[in-house]
């Protein structure tokens, strides 16, 4: 005999019931909910609400109607249509071993989509072109760094970029694509610890400073495992589910004037 958790008005929801609810949710929010007894302890008065509910609209007659009948007989095509789907996914999941050898295929085969492209880390100083004597300033700058003051400093005091000023100059780390040309084809060509001579660009004159140069090279297989994984079963699973449809609509019959007859009897007189 079930567990009764919930009852009234002669029905009762039992633990049967809640874990056949919990069921149709995916696993994060089942998780969660099984954390939380109070929302553990709604889920179960939402099901008794609508249990009671259901009692009443059969003892109205409700249920005797052809287009409720067609509507109950449908809700319970939902039910069994969603358990034969995760029935079939059951069945067309691979082995762990089968999967992760997939997932090294694909990582050997597709190289490219790994590939970490070379990265610089970067500081910058800039007086924007609108300035007067925007190129004097610059230099001006430049000749206080070469004299040996701090780039960070200078950076907070003196440029004119609001989002990398208040950081010291810091761009962060980006590979080529991310500049303007002329702004990378210098920040590429220096090394780590090195300054730049003043660079003009369309937003003005710069002064670069790399800290860091990390070399191209690929992605571990261990840091890409578990996304390859993941995104691997859930294609399996998609491509069995859509043959699945294919087998069934390649013995499907429509009935196009049955529609049109249908159609027509829903419009408005």
């Amino acid at each position: 005999m079930q567990t009764v958790v919930i009852e009234a008005e002669g029905v009762a929801i039992t633990a049967l019931d809640l874990e056949a609810e919990l069921q149709r949710a995916p696993q994060d929010v089942r998780s969660s909910i099984l954390q939380r007894p109070d929302a553990l302890s709604q889920l179960a008065t939402n099901l008794l609400m609508r249990r009671v509910l259901a009692k009443q609209g059969e003892a109205a007659g409700l249920a005797s109607s052809p287009v409720n009948q067609a509507a109950m007989r449908l809700g319970r095509d939902r039910v069994l249509s969603d358990l034969q789907l995760a029935h079939l996914d059951k069945l067309n999941k691979p082995s762990d071993a089968a999967l992760e050898k997939r997932a090294q295929d694909i990582y050997e085969a597709e190289a490219k989509r790994f590939e970490i492209p070379e990265q610089i880390l970067t500081s910058h100083i800039l007086v924007l072109s609108t300035e007067d004597n925007a190129e004097e300033k610059a230099n001006a700058i430049l000749a206080e760094l070469k004299a040996g003051q701090d780039f960070a400093e200078l950076a907070k005091a003196k440029s004119q970029d609001p989002g990398s000023a208040p950081k010291g100059g810091d761009l962060g780390s980006f590979a080529r694509g991310r500049m303007v040309k002329e702004f990378e084809d210098v920040a590429f060509a220096l090394q780590p610890g090195q300054m730049s001579d003043v660079v003009k660009t369309q937003f003005g004159y710069h002064i670069i400073k790399v800290f860091e140069r990390k070399e191209a090279g690929k992605r571990p297989f261990a840091e890409v495992k578990e996304e390859l994984l993941k995104d691997l079963n859930q294609k399996i699973l998609t491509e069995g589910r859509i043959k699945a449809g294919e087998q069934i609509m390649s013995k499907a019959k429509a009935h196009p004037e049955a529609l049109e007859v249908f159609v027509n009897s829903q419009k408005k007189p």
